[in-house]
């Protein structure tokens, strides 16, 4: 997957609100605070740029791309919690069961406590590194795709096929409507390839 080819796309260009690429030093932060390996898709993202600036188009279909500080704020959060889960999982057995999961990388949110997040500890039908959705008011917690690699290229192809909206806001979204991505998700055929 070229990143930078996705970044500088001339239909949709992401770069020009993209935060500089993380340092080697704050790489090992997030690692230090992780206390896993990260997974190497995700670093490579991060890289790349350190998520987006506030005025964004959304490179995550009008999600919120957070700065690696943000993702080190999820992840104690989400290594303090424990909530019993009542959402389903699709497809089942894929996901851990848990709204939280110590070892969920949050990379995306909604700003309503929703996030994607690559999952390096799947349940036993799941793929490590796959690319999950959690958040405690989610009825239904996906596998989006079976790597981050796998969703940017999507991402592209989207693009590509012209099978997107930008809203008034500016906001890039999936499909030719301003209907959220998380809720386009059951309609979708997932995992999603590129």
């Amino acid at each position: 997957m070229d990143i930078k080819r996705l970044f500088e796309n001339d239909k949709v260009y992401f770069a020009a609100t993209l935060n500089p690429g993380a340092t080697a030093e704050e790489m090992e932060e997030l690692a230090e605070v992780f206390k896993a390996p990260l997974d190497e898709q995700f670093v490579a993202l991060y890289r790349e740029a350190d998520g987006e600036s506030y005025d964004s188009i959304g490179l995550f279909f009008g999600l919120e791309w957070l700065p690696l500080e943000e993702v080190i704020r999820e992840v104690e959060f989400n290594q303090d919690e424990a909530e019993e889960m009542t959402a389903a999982i699709v497809p089942e057995g894929a996901i851990k069961e848990g709204y939280y999961h110590a070892l969920w990388l949050p990379f995306a949110t909604d700003g309503f406590g929703n996030f994607l997040a690559v999952d390096t500890d799947p349940g036993e039908t799941g793929t490590k590194g796959q690319i999950i959705t959690y958040g405690s008011d989610l009825e239904t917690m996906y596998v989006v795709a079976e790597s981050l690699n796998d969703f940017l290229a999507f991402i592209e192809k989207t693009i590509d096929s012209d099978q997107y909206h930008i809203d008034e806001d500016g906001r890039f979204h999936y499909g030719q409507d301003e209907v959220l991505f998380f809720d386009k998700l059951k309609e979708m055929a997932l995992p999603l390839k590129g």
